[in-house]
């Protein structure tokens, strides 16, 4: 559109009009309603809302959903379960970011808890002092704002271009501002720019303060000039391990809060499901995500694992080298911390997430990762891998049986395997492998059941040194196939307990 228009156009005016040298400029009258939506989203909506309280002693510590309003995070009540990691990223908050005023990035796996922990502690900043600024970011939702000043609450939505306007607040006050949701993407690098250039104009007088809560594990290739001009620190949230889920559980209101989502196939009756139980139970699916153990369904989680591992071009590459760049890949990998400060662990989400990988690898990919990556302080998620090799190699090939010596005992060849609870359809001709469909089947792992022979093998897969043996498991499998459709007479049965060769 142009400016200004010159006044000697004849088809305009007409041909006896008198134009001289001056200029008219063109006002454009913007729409009404334009112009009210514009200012709507701009404002602010105010609520009255008074600080919390921290004890770094407490297991609990409660948000209400009028904390969590308008935040980008789920708006609903949340009694959040004070794990070590929830602690100790108050105390870096605290102290790295707030009282030493150095550029803060928490880093971990999602579902980990850091957004709600942070903001747990913007709601325990002294609003004398400080003002609190938190802004939620996101490719495909509207960018949220809320800023904690006074006994007051304000909310309003965001863009890249409000920014600036947001973050320059004339106040006598020190500021401090938290970023939820950044990851490295092309989305929010002029962002980043932003509050990287407006926490580096601190005066000292009015101190200014910067953390961003990340939604990966790693920040990827970091740029060290900037590292050393913002003198950044980073803090890890590990993903969770199956005490601090039961734990978490042991409180009334949390139990009663989240139990719906704990709704895992039950491997007892379910009269006998205990609060513990029913954990474990899902901690097949969920494994080290809090987000899927407590905030979706079972089959919830069990599409997104499986949707996140046929997204894989290549299962063995993201496995062995570590290359999860994309969200999906991303949310298939936990992240604990080796004992004794060793440094840092990857492992497999969970159980069915490496029994879904473990479709698309190898036995030798699989062998690899349990080398990179199985020596994990959370021990609950130490032992399956075994098991994830064994049915990967009876898919691709079969594998060789050997004593405690080294010799070899025989071969297992080759075989289809069904997941299935109950008995499945049995060929006459070929022997069928079945692989228990819920998580913990008592006593065995897989079966072997082969009708030419009259043939059955019942095999538990362990790492430890030591398995109980329960038989009465055995004979209610037994007793299964007698009573079925497929039942035949049994004249050898057998046994197995499978370790490898290193246990």
């Amino acid at each position: 559109m142009l400016t200004s228009w010159k006044l000697n156009n004849k088809e305009l005016l007409g041909p006896n009009f008198t134009t001289g040298d001056e200029e008219i400029h063109v006002l454009v009258k913007v729409q009404e309603a334009a112009v009210a939506n514009k200012k709507q989203h701009l404002e602010w909506r105010s609520t009255r809302c008074e600080s919390h309280a921290y004890n770094p002693n407490s297991q609990y510590f409660l948000l209400e959903k009028e904390d969590m309003d308008a935040s980008g995070l789920p708006p609903v009540r949340l009694m959040l379960y004070c794990r070590p990691t929830f602690h100790r990223q108050f105390e870096f908050l605290r102290d790295k970011v707030l009282h030493e005023g150095h550029l803060g990035w928490i880093l971990g796996p999602p579902g980990t808890g850091k957004s709600t922990t942070a903001m747990a502690f913007a709601s325990t900043v002294n609003r004398s002092e400080w003002i609190v600024t938190w802004i939620h970011v996101g490719k495909f939702m509207d960018w949220q704002c809320v800023r904690l000043i006074d006994d007051e609450r304000k909310t309003r939505s965001l863009e890249i271009s409000d920014v600036d306007e947001v973050l320059a607040v004339e106040d006598k006050r020190h500021h401090v501002v938290l970023v939820d949701g950044w990851t490295a993407a092309d989305e929010f690098i002029e962002l980043t720019r932003k509050c990287v250039r407006w926490f580096r104009h601190n005066n000292g007088v009015k101190q200014r303060r910067l953390a961003f809560v990340c939604s990966v594990a790693s920040r990827g290739k970091v740029q060290e000039d900037m590292e050393i001009l913002t003198s950044a620190r980073e803090f890890h949230v590990w993903s969770w391990t199956l005490d601090e889920y039961l734990n978490a559980i042991k409180d009334d209101e949390v139990f009663q809060s989240v139990s719906q989502y704990l709704d895992a196939p039950a491997v007892l009756p379910d009269e006998e499901m205990s609060r513990g139980a029913m954990v474990e139970s899902k901690y097949y699916y969920a494994g080290g995500s809090c987000r899927y153990m407590f905030h979706f369904r079972t089959a919830n989680v069990a599409t997104k694992l499986s949707d996140a591992v046929d997204s894989l071009n290549d299962a063995a590459t993201v496995a062995t080298r570590d290359q999860r760049s994309s969200s999906s890949i991303n949310r298939l990998f936990g992240k604990f911390q080796r004992p004794h400060g060793g440094g840092a662990v990857s492992p497999v989400i969970s159980h069915y997430a490496a029994t879904l990988i473990s479709v698309k690898c190898s036995p030798e990919a699989i062998k690899k990762f349990m080398s990179t990556h199985q020596d994990s302080s959370n021990p609950a998620l130490n032992g399956w891998m075994l098991e994830v090799v064994f049915f990967a190699s009876l898919r691709n090939g079969g594998l060789d049986l050997v004593d405690a010596a080294g010799n070899k005992l025989g071969s297992w060849n080759q075989s289809v395997i069904v997941v299935s609870d109950a008995i499945p359809a049995l060929s006459c001709a070929h022997p069928v492998w079945i692989k228990p469909e819920k998580w913990n089947q008592g006593g065995y792992d897989a079966v072997m059941v082969c009708k030419r022979t009259q043939h059955v093998r019942l095999v538990q897969v362990t790492s430890a040194h030591k398995q109980s043996f329960r038989i009465e498991h055995f004979y209610g499998w037994l007793k299964m196939l007698s009573e079925s459709p497929e039942s035949f007479e049994v004249k050898t049965m057998e046994i197995f307990f499978v370790s490898s060769k290193t246990s």
